[in-house]
């Protein structure tokens, strides 16, 4: 069932929700030249002047991160700029400097004030809780804290599905600029680097080694194979060299240039940067006879304090992981209820909730050919249902907010289908160079179901992330701290929330099947309030986590223990999903109570939308204004 949001969806969709940049690339030189010199705060009175020294601290902390700044494609990343050439120091150093950073940045930040424009003044109080959020863990050295993405603090820098073995090739294949012989120099040069990147990554694993921690054995199981897999195969055809080649004719340089340049990242990779995955090859394998038995967090020094602070973070929520896990066991008995109900109206009853929902799997007209033509009826029936919505948005947003921008839908490459998710959301780039995208993933034909897609659509295009991300664009434009924070509840509690919304907008009238995919998903969600909470909160082992949420739902045992042990490496991401849907669901039902007959729908979402992302508290505040004596 290609139904749920995966780790890889998550990680490419975060840029999804930015606004646009073309102001700002063109004055990032000097910006950057400005960062080093700006004051650190502005008291001016009047309209407040504070984007110039937002800017200034955020571009400081960019510096050590500059991932970041590629993902986003932000200046200076994409134009083979500053932050082009190099992957995120790991090291020890590296990281105390981060960290150092971050707290500078927190302190500047408070000393801007700005009392008398009210968006300026909230735009400073959303940018005061990004470094919050980036300050929740002090006294835990090891693991990585981020307040640009959204795991938060993740506590183990070597895992399957994240950091810098996975992300940085990952960003480099897809997101990092080459366009330009001055992108492609920069591109090799990174990857040139990546011998002394990697030792910093090792470094940093044995200084968390000293400090106590050590990954659970079953993720380090799962490392080990994506470290090998960098080391496989001949270097013309390594998933990195095929990349920049590609890209390269895609963008039409020059075929002697593309020749000389294939050669010298060849050569890159076969010097420094397979030796060096090489090592990192034999530390995992030094790690993995230690490797921790227990699954959750809390088996790390000061674990649960960890957890409760990514709760606070990337959960946005001020309850203690005991309460989360009894709502999460209430909301999983409430919508199994409906699931099994709908489930019923079709004439599936026998046997258990996977029984029933392998049988409407099984049913030919849920399934598409296995063949090109398969292909594009599947890819003609997404974009249907994202045409058709697309229409109805007068119904449910202001008319001044409706996207300008339509949604591309393609297929994932078959070049990187493989390790890709069922479906995700490429927001555009910062710079403009880079549209929305929907992605669908055609691989496997067999796992994706007719009733499945609508939802996914929804989640991921129009009301959901696109609509989200789209809307920013004719906002004006924000701080650039602003732009790249992530506030994980906010924009998945929107996600999840728009496939309710689609359901209130009458899309499954005629499609019941299609509501058993949207409660399916939404029962997916509850399950991961009570199995995040049940391994980090209640110290349940992996093996329970997996047969609670293999009797709970109807996903297949490979993506289930991969689910699992997603929640293992992400401590408390995947609580935002359902924690800011039931926020946003609570906010509606209040307001609706308050206004009564004057409550307008669209004038909720323009509320939630209006300005952008930022934590739960500030946006109740936005929604829900306290009563005038």
């Amino acid at each position: 069932m290609m139904t749920k949001t995966t780790a890889s969806a998550l990680s490419r969709r975060r840029f999804g929700l930015l606004l646009g940049a073309s102001a700002f690339a063109s004055a990032l030189p000097a910006r950057l030249a400005a960062a080093d010199a700006a004051p650190a705060a502005s008291k001016r009175p009047g309209p407040c002047p504070i984007t110039t020294p937002l800017d200034a601290i955020t571009l400081k902390l960019l510096r050590h991160t500059p991932e970041t700044a590629v993902y986003g494609g932000l200046p200076g990343a994409a134009d083979g700029g500053v932050f082009s050439h190099a992957m995120d120091d790991f090291s020890p150093s590296g990281e105390a400097a981060w960290r150092s950073a971050i707290r500078d940045a927190a302190r500047n930040i408070a000393g801007l004030t700005c009392q008398s424009d009210a968006l300026g003044a909230l735009r400073l109080r959303i940018a005061a809780a990004v470094m919050a959020n980036g300050l929740r863990t002090p006294g835990i050295a090891y693991g990585r804290p981020n307040p640009f993405w959204f795991t938060a603090h993740e506590p183990y820098v070597l895992n399957q599905i994240s950091g810098p073995i996975v992300n940085t090739p990952n960003f480099m294949m897809s997101q990092q600029a080459l366009s330009s012989p001055v992108e492609v120099d920069a591109w090799i040069d990174k990857l040139d680097g990546f011998a002394k990147g990697y030792d910093g990554v090792i470094e940093k694993s044995r200084a968390d080694e000293a400090a106590g921690c050590i990954p659970p054995r079953a993720l380090l199981d799962k490392t080990l194979p994506v470290v090998e897999n960098f080391l496989r195969g001949p270097a013309d055809q390594h998933p990195l060299i095929v990349a920049l080649r590609e890209r390269m004719a895609k963008a039409g340089l020059d075929p002697r240039f593309r020749a000389a340049a294939e050669e010298r990242a060849i050569i890159a990779l076969e010097k420094r940067a397979r030796p060096a995955f090489g090592r990192l090859r034999e530390r995992v394998r030094d790690l993995m006879p230690s490797g921790r038995a227990e699954s959750g967090v809390w088996a790390q020094p000061d674990g649960e304090a960890l957890y409760a602070a990514n709760i606070r973070s990337i959960g946005d929520s001020p309850l203690s992981g005991e309460e989360i896990h009894r709502i999460g066991l209430e909301q999983v008995a409430l919508v199994k209820g409906k699931l099994t109900a709908r489930l019923r109206q079709l004439g599936f009853t026998k046997g258990k909730l996977r029984d029933q929902l392998d049988a409407l799997a099984a049913d030919p007209k849920q399934r598409f050919p296995d063949s090109a033509e398969g292909r594009r009826e599947l890819l003609a029936y997404v974009r249907s249902l994202v045409t058709a919505m697309e229409a109805r948005q007068a119904s449910f947003l202001p008319r001044h907010m409706i996207p300008t921008q339509k949604l591309e839908i393609r297929a994932v490459p078959e070049a990187t289908q493989d390790s890709a998710p069922g479906g995700f959301y490429d927001g555009p780039s910062l710079d403009g160079s880079r549209p929305g995208i929907y992605w669908i993933n055609l691989r496997d034909m067999a796992g994706v179901q007719r009733y499945t897609l609508p939802t996914l659509s929804y989640h991921e295009g129009v009301p959901g992330h696109h609509t989200q991300g789209a809307t920013l664009l004719a906002l004006p434009q924000a701080p650039l701290i602003l732009r790249i924070a992530s506030f994980n509840a906010y924009s998945e509690g929107w996600g999840l929330y728009a496939e309710r919304l689609a359901a209130e907008l009458g899309v499954y009238a005629d499609d019941p099947a299609g509501d058993v995919g949207r409660l399916g998903d939404d029962l997916f969600r509850c399950v991961r309030l009570v199995v995040d909470t049940g391994m980090h909160q209640l110290r349940w082992s992996r093996e329970k986590a997996i047969a609670y949420m293999t009797e709970n739902s109807g996903s297949p045992e490979s993506e289930i223990v991969a689910e699992i042990e997603r929640y293992m490496a992400w401590p408390g991401q995947a609580l935002g999903y359902k924690l800011g849907q039931l926020r946003i669901l609570s906010m509606r039902d209040r307001l609706k109570a308050r206004l009564r007959k004057d409550f307008d729908r669209r004038q909720f979402h323009a509320k939630i939308l209006g300005n952008g992302a930022m934590p739960m508290d500030l946006l109740e505040e936005i929604v829900l204004p306290p009563r005038r004596a």
